[in-house]
């Protein structure tokens, strides 16, 4: 069923010429894995199924309507889903995501495998291709989803989000994954930095990446490719496992998702070989 997931996403939606689609009735999310997620529709048939993940304290209706992110995915014909993260504290509208692996937290990883595969079913996406996003908090859960479960996805790409120190001593298995950051983000930073008076410390970018290396079975830790399309400065390591790929792209800013991200990173998995990694 198809119809407004609130007033600002569904205006949002008609804006960029897309659907909104709710779940059983207008203005509801959908629901799965014992959690919820918003979604909209490009116009026409779906080629892929995109997944995009707030950051802390964020909400889902507000991630579906960010006009200059999803909109450029459903002017290429990506469905889009925000799912939302479990609440901070009671009564709190704001999400977090358990990339930490906290005792007693919900079991993100499971949840959003089961939003995968009820968006899949619901919109008519079984076997698309999927792709796993998010910005900050929600960048770290990517990252810990393309390190455990990397079958959850096709491609990956978190935007200023880094694993948790400390970083497990390896991966599952070879991944296709698109790392975005900003030069000076002092939030989140390269190097990573503590948190909550020192209960949590991000790890740093590059043992994530050298991480990926070993999982990804990269011949050299050296990139085999640079490019610069503005604002972006990127790398990429291509000569690695069989359909894997490992790619980084630095720009000048903060602690934000740039413009321009969603084209990049869709650029960037439309130039990789079209067979998918299977899926459990």
């Amino acid at each position: 069923m198809r119809a407004a997931l609130s007033a600002v996403a569904f205006f949002a939606a008609l804006a960029l010429g897309a659907v909104a689609a709710a779940c059983p009735g207008a203005g509801e999310p959908c629901a799965a894995g014992g959690g919820s997620y918003r979604a909209a529709l490009p116009e026409g048939r779906a080629v892929g199924l995109a997944m995009f993940l707030h950051g802390w304290g964020g909400r889902a209706d507000a991630q579906i309507a960010q006009a200059d992110l999803v909109g450029p995915l459903l002017a290429r014909g990506w469905a889009v889903v925000a799912p939302q993260g479990e609440p901070r504290a009671p009564g709190d509208a704001g999400g977090r995501w358990n990339s930490a692996l906290r005792e007693g937290a919900r079991d993100d990883m499971t949840f959003l495998r089961a939003v995968f595969a009820d968006a899949g079913r619901r919109f008519g996406l079984e076997g698309a291709p999927r792709l796993a996003a998010g910005f900050s908090g929600g960048g770290m859960m990517v990252w810990r989803l393309a390190c455990d479960a990397p079958d959850t996805a096709d491609f990956y790409a978190p935007v200023a989000g880094l694993m948790w120190r400390p970083l497990p001593e390896s991966c599952a298995a070879p991944v296709r994954l698109l790392h975005t950051h900003g030069w000076s983000d002092t939030v989140v930073p390269i190097e990573g930095r503590a948190v909550g008076g020192g209960v949590l410390t991000q790890g740093d970018l590059f043992a994530g990446l050298d991480l990926l290396r070993a999982a990804n079975g990269c011949a050299s830790d050296a990139p085999d490719a640079y490019d610069a399309p503005a604002p972006f400065l990127r790398r990429f390591w291509a000569d690695c496992a069989p359909g894997a790929a490992l790619g980084l792209a630095l720009w000048p800013g903060g602690h934000a998702t740039p413009r321009g991200w969603a084209d990049m990173a869709l650029d960037w998995v439309g130039g990789l070989p079209a067979d998918l990694p299977e899926r459990r």
